[in-house]
């Protein structure tokens, strides 16, 4: 008898967009594991030696970051003309199939001051995650984080046309623009805008 032993992460996400607690618009799928995020659940499990007992890492997931780059972008007039950019300026290429993606494509702060790139002491961009539920009957854990109606938006920036998400661990830095995600999702633009809260449910299997 043939006993299938692999363990298959199977990550699922959603985005619940409400407004005055109604639900208004919302994207489910299914995002990708990066390059970056296998090496760090192999690094995870195991001692880099065991006499004495050293990890490789112990970081967790910790945070969520938006932006408004990837392939799936459908609104790039609002995208890329200002005041949107130059201030968030690039280009929409990067894709939730390549496993070497090393960056949100055009991220954007929750919180700040200024109004470029690279911005300034104090810009927030990467948000800590709100919940972690651990169900060891499904073998999953689903993050939790509620963007609220002031992250995001602020200053001129009134209507943002997001487009892709990543999930970061704790060694990232939420003051700085470039971390590098150990997860990835483009998915069709939701417009944010200071009247609207994402509900974020980034859900991994273990089957």
């Amino acid at each position: 008898m043939n006993v299938n032993e692999d363990i298959e992460v199977k990550p699922n996400l959603r985005i619940t967009c409400r407004e005055r607690g109604k639900i208004v618009d919302r994207r489910e799928g299914h995002n990708i594991w990066l390059a970056v995020g296998r090496e760090y659940l192999a690094k995870l499990i195991a001692y880099q030696s065991y006499d004495p007992d050293v990890p490789f890492i112990d970081a967790r997931i910790k945070y969520i970051g938006l932006g408004i780059g990837g392939t799936r972008q459908v609104a790039p007039n609002l995208a890329n003309n200002a005041p949107i950019s130059p201030p968030y300026v690039g280009t929409n290429v990067q894709n939730d199939v390549s496993l070497y993606t090393l960056q949100l494509e055009r991220p954007v702060r929750l919180s700040g001051s200024s109004t470029n790139y690279p911005g300034v002491n104090g810009d927030v961009w990467l948000g800590r995650v709100d919940s972690a539920d651990v169900s060891t009957e499904a073998n999953k854990v689903v993050f939790r984080r509620v963007i609220s109606q002031t992250e995001v938006n602020y200053g001129p920036f009134t209507t943002m046309p997001l487009s892709e998400i990543g999930m970061f661990i704790a060694t990232a830095d939420p003051s700085y623009m470039s971390n590098a995600p150990v997860a990835y999702d483009t998915f069709d633009t939701i417009s944010k805008t200071s009247g609207i809260t994402l509900e974020v449910e980034w859900s991994i299997h273990f089957t």
